[in-house]
């Protein structure tokens, strides 16, 4: 088994890196990751440069360094630029956690 490399939270300001926000948590992947980052909550944990989509969020932005709640191992043909491919991990991951959570 390979291991996973996530970007360390105060760190990822350094590279390139795509967010997106679904169910309650934060999404990441930066160049380089092997794994997908999952932060709870909206989090931008440096500075936002490149918006694709803003929207108002339903709690506060948390901005800095954040704990890393849950990785997820990227598709070797997801890139670090693929919002939509990033999108439809994080909306499978929400699904698989409340439908896990909801049946316990």
């Amino acid at each position: 088994m390979t291991r996973q490399f996530v970007t360390p939270s105060d760190r990822v300001g350094r590279v390139a890196c795509a967010r997106i926000f679904e169910g309650g948590y934060t999404f990441r992947l930066a160049a380089g990751d092997s794994a997908i980052a999952v932060l709870r909550g909206v989090c931008i944990e440096e500075r936002r440069v490149f918006i694709l989509r803003d929207r108002r969020f339903s709690g506060p932005v948390i901005e800095g360094p954040q704990q890393i709640v849950s990785t997820i191992p990227k598709p070797l043909t997801l890139q670090w630029f693929d919002h939509r491919g990033l999108l439809s991990i994080a909306r499978a991951w929400v699904t698989t956690v409340s439908s896990t959570r909801n049946s316990g």
